[in-house]
């Protein structure tokens, strides 16, 4: 049988009659009309799906979990917050599907610190590209503040709106790219005028192979140059067949490598192989959401799911802190 377009179409199996069978991530996306990235986040963060899982790892969504994706869409498109919807069970949320609520705050502006107004000024500089004035606020921040300070209160937390603003529809790639390459910038200039001594301990950052997000582990090289520690940051998509050689050279005492980003079931097979390799070498830090297949990588592979816990592990790692 074939479709209008010619294309040859799958005959219903007994599962998909029976309503249990299970479709890979493309298809979701594709029928969802959710991005990957988006779904992965909803699953983690707010518990929206629970997919299985095959024995690689690799999620699989049943055709109930693709409905209730398709009514979670639907409810943040009329101005829920998923924070907040994305536990409902599914007849609410078929409700709130028709009731508009537009005055919702997003998960991180209910806990504002005291550098959101400052947070808030420079996303409404760069919404409005003043991106002059966007530069502006960012570096007067860092003059006023400590660079620990810089990256825990100001940086992390403006990374985390820039994020979910994306997932709601409410920033453009093109604000995020501008984001992104101000930050880098910042956390770049931060990390040049962090700890030198000859002596001091070292840490190599840097996303892993195939991962472009780097911010995280700048992020985490800012902190560690606070607490006496010199960063080396080799930047995004570093290449595992380059990386042990890098970090032997550097006389690293530490390597933390960044995940922002699902793997699939060959590419986890080769990262867990490939951090028990770099675990024989040196001490290996992970950065990752939570239930990431990297944090199982190895028993003596370090994980982390936040900027605060690695801040308190470099002070208890390394006595040579700094105020």
């Amino acid at each position: 049988m074939s479709s209008g377009n010619g294309r040859r179409l799958k005959p219903v199996s007994a599962d998909d009659r029976e309503g249990t069978a299970t479709y890979p991530m493309r298809v979701v996306t594709r029928l969802t009309g959710l991005t990957a990235d988006t779904i992965r986040v909803w699953e983690r963060r707010y518990g929206a799906v629970r997919p299985e899982r095959t024995q690689g790892n690799v999620r699989r969504y049943s055709s109930g979990e693709i409905r209730r994706l398709t009514l979670l869409r639907e409810a943040v498109s009329r101005g829920h917050a998923i924070g907040e919807i994305g536990a409902l069970p599914d007849d609410e949320l078929e409700k709130l599907s028709s009731t508009p609520r537009q005055d919702e705050p997003s998960e991180s502006a209910t806990h504002r610190g005291r550098w959101w107004p400052i947070i808030e000024s420079y996303l409404d500089a760069v919404e409005r590209y003043d991106l002059r004035r966007a530069d502006e606020i960012l570096t007067r921040t860092a003059v006023l503040t400590s660079p620990r300070e810089l990256a825990l209160e100001v940086v992390a937390p403006l990374l985390r709106e820039v994020g979910e603003r994306w997932e709601h529809g409410a920033m453009s790639i093109a604000q995020e790219h501008v984001i992104s390459g101000q930050a880098k910038s910042l956390l770049g200039t931060l990390l040049r005028a962090g700890a030198t001594d000859a002596g001091a301990p070292r840490i190599v950052t840097a996303a892993a192979e195939a991962h472009q997000h780097e911010l995280g582990a700048l992020i985490a090289g800012v902190l560690a140059s606070t607490r006496g520690v010199v960063p080396i940051h080799l930047g995004p998509d570093v290449p595992w067949s380059e990386l042990r050689g890098a970090v032997r050279r550097a006389g690293a005492d530490v390597v933390l490598l960044g995940f922002a980003r699902d793997l699939e079931r060959t590419e986890a097979r080769r990262c867990a192989e490939e951090l028990r390799r770099l675990a024989d070498d040196v001490e290996v830090w992970v950065g990752a959401p939570e239930g990431h297949p990297s944090t199982s990588a190895d028993r003596r592979v370090r994980v982390f799911h936040d900027f605060d816990e690695v801040d308190a592990e470099l002070a208890h790692r390394f006595s040579r802190a700094q105020p």
